[in-house]
């Protein structure tokens, strides 16, 4: 039996949305397309050259960010730009990046 209480830092409904976000961005092709998004603004074209994705692929993908509140877009006649919406997505994916840095850190000290 606990016989102190114990807090956690998310509420149901934080843990819920994060649950979304972290399912938005667990696919290779978003999260290079995101990783390309943090350094500014994009075109679609700019992000098919940089991803080395399809237009096809890179449009769908943009599509599942954006309905999840990741990426936001505004139409400059002839183009359509994708920028982040969602800031802190940025250091998460920084965050991300330091465990698999210490990942692979401690994995070179067990070998």
């Amino acid at each position: 039996m606990i016989s102190r209480k114990t807090r956690s830092p998310l509420s149901d409904g934080d843990l819920e949305r994060l649950a979304e976000i972290l399912k938005a961005l667990a696919n290779p092709a978003r999260l290079k397309l995101v990783n390309i998004l943090a350094g500014g603004e994009r075109t679609v074209s700019e992000l098919c050259e940089l991803s080395g994705l399809k237009q096809s692929l890179v449009s769908q993908q943009l599509k599942n960010l954006r309905l999840n509140s990741i990426v936001k877009r505004r139409k400059d006649v002839p183009n359509m730009y994708y920028s982040i919406q969602e800031k802190n997505v940025i250091a998460l994916l920084g965050c991300l990046g330091r465990c698999e840095c210490s990942r692979e850190a401690n994995s070179r000290r067990i070998k």
